[in-house]
């Protein structure tokens, strides 16, 4: 007999992610979770001729960023406590070699090779100050603080002596030469076949911590000279741009930033020497630059277009809840592939064809070879098969209902692993509030399901995939239609699946998600439990407190706090205002090294619910940010599902 999914199956599941066409070659990351360790590690491998595979980079915790050059294969290695560095290893096999290692407290971000491979362009950013907190010193310092935008969750504060360099590495030399240096970050993306030309984002105005445009520049190594192509932008957000293989066209996925910092994305050809600039998808009701709320994928690459040819893009669009791939040139736009998954990444083979990534809700992950013109494929590579062979997975059942104001939504149904006649239904809301579920795999809602609990989830308004429209809808209105819609939601999967058991609801989320659970307990009864997680419960003191607080609430809420109405707007849409309405058994969770939604958020509701004899519990995870559920340590994140199981488990039935 199968098995299903358990949470110590974290262990045993892998995912891929960063394929690299080469040479009738495919080379891919394959990322998993390290019980020993309690972190997390990254091999890189090669497809065998045979259809096998043969580890090519495993000599560090994290091996990324894969890219060929010659006979070389380059990237990046994080080798014990060291800062990442850059490696080579033949193709043919052998011992992997440092290209840098001289630098004290240089790190390797992004590799890059030119397909001619004269040169490798990597950068690498170098700072002495320490991210993480809290540090252990015998004599510690004082930390300045001099910017609003001064921190990150998941790094921790930002240091203020920090170097951000280009390099090019030249394998017939051996030398490693500075392209240039400056003091404010920027993201290399792409370089031109012949490594003349070289792509980059970067913020428009840096010292302005009020400004988020980021713009792209393309360097002409070879003279100097650097053009900025989005100057007609003036309040664009770029976070991808690719140069066509001579070097002459540049593909850019961006939004113009005139619905904010929520602004659909769209992809935008531009000519390197004239300067002209056209939007290609404009009619296209997708969203370019995917946010699936998940939890298994890992170390994607983040491009998001690639040419196929001097003339033809392909890229791919959150729609609906799953990707779609486009090929896009100047004249004409062709969806070739709308299955209902995730990609994760691809990369071009050749001018007919992609190699990508991808996952489903029931299939973590797999490697497959598609067929532009045709749309046919074929599976390169399943990591997980002997799992598979002794593991059945929960097969989620997607369903279309309307809210009461005839709003189209979707949802999907992950039926519980159990012989019983009956089921507890537990509602799962996603963060962002702008992300979105959808067609990919969720370690979480499976263990969930093996657990007996059948899962709900829906993508309410204010979710990505859905059109600018859909996702405005919440701002300025939390707690209104966004939660009107998965009540709707569940009470439509009531109806829909009988073996849902309406005496045993329960409700939970994460961020947003944990805004809405602590939000929906003081607005209904209807839960028999609830469990918020890393929550914002009092939009008034977020403002302060969060890493992107100061410049999200007034977006989302549609009003600055400072601004006549706005104490009382942000007061009006915080589940803390609720408060003395809560009387559902409800256990807040959260890590104690939040930066987003700082663990204040969920004390005060805990107070404020504790005193009134709410059945309430508070539990708190060391050394643990903001994304504990995705990116914490295994041990707790495994240690977060057993505490939610146990407080469901522990109320069977709503209070009376």
């Amino acid at each position: 007999m199968s098995k299903s999914v358990s949470a110590q199956d974290l262990f045993k599941l892998v995912a891929l992610s960063q394929p690299l066409a080469s040479d009738g070659q495919v080379f891919f990351v394959e990322n998993g979770v390290d019980q020993a360790s309690n972190g997390y590690v990254s091999q890189i491998k090669r497809l065998s001729v045979t259809g096998g595979t043969q580890d090519v980079a495993v000599n560090g915790r994290l091996n990324l960023q894969p890219t060929v050059a010659g006979e070389s294969l380059y990237y990046t290695a994080t080798v014990d406590q060291a800062k990442a560095q850059l490696f080579r290893v033949p193709l043919t096999g052998g011992e992997p070699t440092a290209v840098t290692t001289s630098t004290p407290n240089e790190a390797v971000n992004t590799v890059l090779a030119a397909a001619d491979g004269t040169s490798i362009f990597f950068k690498t950013t170098q700072t002495a100050e320490r991210p993480k907190l809290p540090n252990t010193e015998a004599f510690p310092q004082p930390r300045h603080v001099e910017n609003l935008i001064n921190k990150a969750d998941g790094y921790g504060w930002f240091p203020l002596d920090v170097v951000y360099r280009l390099r090019r590495y030249q394998p017939s030399t051996g030398v490693v030469e500075e392209i240039f240096q400056q003091g404010h970050d920027f993201d290399l993306t792409s370089v031109s076949a012949d490594g003349r030309y070289v792509s980059y984002l970067v913020d428009d105005r840096p010292a302005d911590d009020t400004d988020f445009s980021r713009g792209v520049s393309v360097l002409d190594v070879q003279t100097g000279e650097t053009v900025d192509l989005t100057t007609t932008l003036p309040k664009a957000r770029f976070s991808d741009a690719t140069l066509s293989p001579d070097g002459r066209r540049v593909a850019l996925v961006g939004d113009d930033g005139s619905f904010g910092r929520h602004t659909v994305a769209n992809l935008y050809l531009v000519n390197r020497e004239s300067g002209e600039l056209v939007n290609r998808t404009a009619e296209l009701d997708a969203d370019l630059v995917p946010d699936f709320a998940g939890d298994f994928v890992q170390h994607p690459s983040g491009k998001l277009v690639r040419w196929l040819t001097d003339e033809d893009v392909v890229f791919a669009a959150a729609f609906h809840g799953r990707s779609q791939l486009y090929v896009a040139n100047a004249t004409d736009l062709h969806l070739i592939d709308d299955t209902a998954r995730q990609i994760v990444d691809f990369d071009v083979v050749d001018a007919q064809h992609i190699v990508a990534a991808v996952s489903y809700q029931d299939k973590p992950s797999e490697l497959l070879r598609l067929s532009v013109k045709t749309g046919e494929e074929r599976v390169l590579y399943d990591p997980n098969a002997a799992y598979e062979d002794t593991h059945e997975f929960a097969h989620a059942q997607r369903f279309d209902f309307e809210s009461d104001d005839g709003q189209a939504l979707e949802g999907w149904y992950l039926p519980a692993q159990t012989q019983a006649a009956k089921e507890p239904v537990l509602l799962y809301v996603h963060g962002g509030p702008h992300a979105n579920y959808g067609e990919t795999f969720f370690y979480e809602f499976q263990v969930h399901a093996s657990r007996g609990f059948g899962v709900v989830f829906f993508n309410p308004r204010g979710s990505t995939s859905y059109g600018q429209a859909f996702e405005d809808d919440v701002n300025g209105h939390y707690g209104e239609n966004d939660y009107d819609d998965v009540m709707k939601g569940l009470d439509v999967a009531l109806q829909r699946f009988p073996q849902l058991d309406a005496s045993r609801q329960y409700i939970a989320g994460g961020s947003y998600g944990g805004f809405m659970t602590t939000w929906a307990v003081g607005h209904t009864k209807r839960f028999a439990a609830a469990v918020a997680q890393r929550a914002v419960t009092n939009w008034i003191s977020l403002f302060g407190i969060s890493d992107i607080g100061f410049y999200f609430n007034p977006e989302e809420l549609g009003i600055d706090l400072f601004a006549k109405g706005g104490l009382e707007s942000y007061w009006k849409q915080s589940p803390l205002a609720y408060a003395q309405n809560v009387t559902t058994p409800i256990r807040l969770l959260h890590g104690e090294w939040d930066m987003r939604c700082p663990i204040s958020q969920s004390e005060e509701f805990f107070t404020a619910i504790k005193r009134n004899g709410v059945d309430a519990d508070f539990l708190r995870y060391p050394q643990s940010f903001h994304g504990i559920s995705r990116s914490g340590f295994p041990s707790l994140r495994i240690q977060r599902i057993d505490d939610m199981t146990e407080w469901f488990v522990a109320h069977p039935s709503v209070q009376k």
